[in-house]
């Protein structure tokens, strides 16, 4: 009999502290959070574990919960012949990715939920994404998905277990990583991963051919920094083709602001409805880049925008953001974000409800409107007798008068370190490009709760809701929150962040190194089968490739050559896999320049607000591989040494190997400089 939790009809995830896994404690199923209470009831018991992965704001996790995991019929099925584990991705992305491997293995392909059946000692043999209820579009239901991997259990329990074995083989050797120490890291890579992304480019609507269309903003940053290495003018002609026609589409939230996860179509019109920080907080930092690169003022105002929206809508009061907003709303996909015809002519009128693609029976049928921007902005611009800034702000706020009777999404309130540490870097770069305090501040904020409330003694937790998570941080929590931390020092100048990111970087040669080179996603006490390397890029940065680019930075900032080795020894461990697909990898492909003398050092005295005084180098120089260092520390004295301003005027030391040009106040005079060393 299923063993419930004292309060009535909630089985034991009520207990849970991730707000996804306490969804489903009034399930009739049986549920087990990942641990070894359901390892052991399966060995004991000669089941198998049926796995099921989602997360909070994932809309057909909701459905299948709806129409399976609630049904007491199927739930009956579950716990007579499974022992049933539910996992927060979010929560346990290391679970995830071991299991989302063997799904694509046997698939060709991956999603959420994630269905995996596996063997009491963790092997898997079977899986999918959603299952419906009733057989539909080619799928079988889950009812008899369920009752025919019972029957295999019981009657082909050998081949079985050797479809297990071979099955765990190749997901082991998949997120392994072999030899190559050897081999010689080289800029060619770069040449072809920006062929490659030109061969696929989806010249009509911009990002990649096809659909579903995601955002991907590690392609874009790539581009960005491939242009400034070779001026290759179509590089960035591919970034500003597809930053306008995402912002123009329906992928963007015209009313509130920011981006939801991705388009279901090639034309970025129609979304997957969640709002995902880490998209949008990788987004800003693009649209910022992308405006300090090619100073189109459309860039500036999503960057800023989107900004706004995620200090309006993911932060906590207590500082740090918050991991996503649901996809549902009144249990309707994207309701929130749809409106009547009349709805918005009210709002906009009727002329200006068409300009933005409205219709009366609805561009997404059944009367519901999805907003998006006409190609010529210009047109809506003359037609309000505004400016285009102007224009767009009218629309967006009279939209949303429109939106304020609906009922709001929900939010998932873990605030999640990794992904944090994304904010925080997009933040602090936002906020000195744009001049903009708010900004900065929420930045130092985040920044400053995390390393107050979630690590202490070298020991760094997954995330924070209501209290520090019991889950401990991985590899990409490190990784991701030391590049931020970096990003905070160089925006800011202070000395705090830069030795937190310097802290971070100790504790992953500690725990992580593997001692061939490389890193482990997770710290040696982990609870899975395999300890995996994960080297492929998805959404954002995976944190093998974080943590190239964090050693190579405080290298170029503290001379310390153990960053530099360890470095370079984890990027050769991974080299034949990048020259073989350098875009499942472009992050760590981002980071070759720094390996090879490209990166550049900028020492700036000045007093006062320092966010301030660099205000005017970074929103008008282009440099993705200069460090800057504008606050003293210990660990960069070496850089400091001799260095003071002149006539107390912000004075810019710019060097090379830490070798450095006599000093300027003159951002003119820096410019000629920048030109005569890259």
């Amino acid at each position: 009999m299923p063993r419930y939790s004292s309060r009535i009809n909630l089985n034991r995830l009520a207990d849970a502290k991730s707000p996804y896994l306490r969804s489903h404690a009034d399930d009739p199923v049986d549920w087990y959070a990942w641990g070894e209470e359901a390892f052991k009831k399966a060995r004991e018991e000669d089941k198998p574990i049926l796995l099921s992965v989602g997360y909070s704001s994932c809309h057909w996790c909701h459905v299948m919960q709806r129409e399976s995991f609630k049904n007491p019929a199927i739930a009956d099925i579950i716990n007579n012949n499974f022992v049933p584990v539910k996992v927060d991705r979010e929560e346990r992305p290391d679970v995830d990715s071991i299991y989302m491997r063997a799904v694509i293995l046997m698939t060709g392909q991956g999603g959420w939920p994630l269905t995996v059946f596996l063997t009491p000692d963790l092997k898997p043999f079977f899986g999918g994404t959603y299952f419906p209820p009733e057989p539909r579009h080619g799928l079988p239901s889950f009812k008899q998905v369920l009752l025919a991997v019972r029957d295999a259990w019981a009657r082909r329990r050998e081949e079985v277990l050797n479809s297990g074995s071979t099955l765990f083989e190749m997901v082991a050797g998949s997120l392994s990583i072999g030899g190559g120490a050897e081999a010689e890291i080289d800029r060619d890579v770069m040449s072809a991963a920006y062929e490659q992304l030109v061969l696929l480019f989806d010249e009509e609507f911009g990002g990649l051919k096809g659909a579903p269309k995601f955002p991907m903003p590690v392609n874009y940053l790539f581009l960005l920094r491939y242009w400034r290495l070779s001026r290759e003018g179509w590089a960035l002609r591919m970034v500003e083709k597809t930053l306008k026609a995402m912002f123009l589409g329906g992928v963007y939230d015209h009313a509130g602001g920011g981006f939801h996860r991705y388009s279901v179509d090639k034309a970025w019109f129609i979304p997957h409805f969640e709002k995902m920080l880490y998209d949008n907080a990788l987004l800003i930092k693009l649209y910022a880049e992308a405006w300090v690169a090619s100073r189109n003022p459309l860039f500036k105002f999503v960057a800023k925008d989107t900004s706004n929206w995620l200090l309006s809508e993911l932060a906590s009061p207590r500082g740090g953001f918050y991991s996503s907003l649901d996809a549902e709303s009144g249990g309707v996909e994207g309701g929130y974000y749809l409106y009547s015809w009349r709805e918005v002519v009210d709002a906009l009128g009727e002329e200006t409800a068409r300009m933005l693609g409205c219709t009366e029976s609805g561009n997404l049928g059944d009367g519901l409107n999805l907003v998006r921007l006409p190609e010529e902005l210009e047109r809506i611009s003359r037609h309000l007798g505004m400016n285009i800034e102007e224009a767009l702000k009218h629309i967006k706020n009279r939209l949303l008068q429109a939106r304020e009777k609906k009922e709001r999404p929900a939010v998932d309130e873990k605030i999640i370190v990794s992904w944090n540490g994304l904010a925080i870097s997009s933040l602090s770069y936002a906020g000195a490009v744009f001049s903009e305090r708010s900004f900065v501040e929420a930045a130092t904020q985040a920044a400053d709760f995390i390393l107050d409330n979630l690590y202490s003694g070298g020991v760094l937790r997954r995330y924070w809701l209501d209290a520090p998570s019991e889950a401990g941080g991985l590899l990409e929590d490190y990784a991701l929150l030391g590049c931020g931390l970096l990003d905070l020092y160089q925006w800011t100048g202070a000395p705090r962040y830069l030795e937190a990111a310097a802290s971070l970087a100790g504790d992953i040669l500690e725990k992580f190194q593997s001692s061939e080179g490389g890193f482990y996603d997770a710290p040696p006490e982990h609870d899975t089968p395999i300890r995996p390397f994960t080297v492929e890029d998805h959404a954002y940065p995976s944190g093998y490739s974080a943590t190239i680019l964090l050693l190579s930075q405080l290298y170029l900032l503290t001379g310390e050559t153990p960053y530099e080795n360890a470095a370079r020894k984890a990027l050769k461990r991974i080299w034949g896999r990048i020259v073989d697909d350098p875009l499942g990898r472009l992050a760590a492909v981002s980071a070759v320049p720094y390996l090879l003398g490209s990166g550049a050092q900028l020492v700036v005295t000045a007093e006062g607000e320092f966010w301030r005084e660099i205000g005017g180098f970074v929103s008008r120089f282009y440099e993705p591989y200069m460090v800057v260092s504008g606050g003293k520390s210990e660990l960069v004295s070496g850089l400091w040494e001799g260095k003071s301003a002149v006539e107390g005027k912000p004075t810019y030391y710019l060097c090379k190997g830490f070798k450095c040009l006599l000093p300027t106040t003159s951002l003119d005079e820096l410019e000629k400089m920048l030109s005569n060393t890259s």
